[in-house]
């Protein structure tokens, strides 16, 4: 989709490619901590809530975050789409 719009804006030589880019961090709690500090959107996201459902969804989120934690610390899973183009 993203080199069909580069091409739709007069690029050529369009190309795109997916690239793993786990985000490490110490533990799964340094990347909660990150996120809290960090993730305007996941803010935005839970904003509707009432503060005990915010601190619950944090809860949920810490939880499901651990599953990515091991011997050698966080690893979570990202992916970057690096995109080009000449115009």
């Amino acid at each position: 989709m993203l080199e069909t719009e580069l091409r739709e804006a007069g690029f050529r030589d369009v190309g795109a490619r997916t690239i793993d880019a786990p985000l490490r961090m110490p533990t799964a709690a340094e990347c909660v901590r990150f996120e809290r500090e960090s993730f305007g959107a996941l803010h935005q996201m839970l904003a509707g809530l009432a503060p005990a459902q915010r601190e619950e969804a944090w809860t949920e989120i810490a939880d499901e975050l651990a599953r990515f934690e091991g011997s050698d610390g966080f690893a979570g899973p990202c992916e970057l789409v690096v995109a080009w183009g000449t115009k």
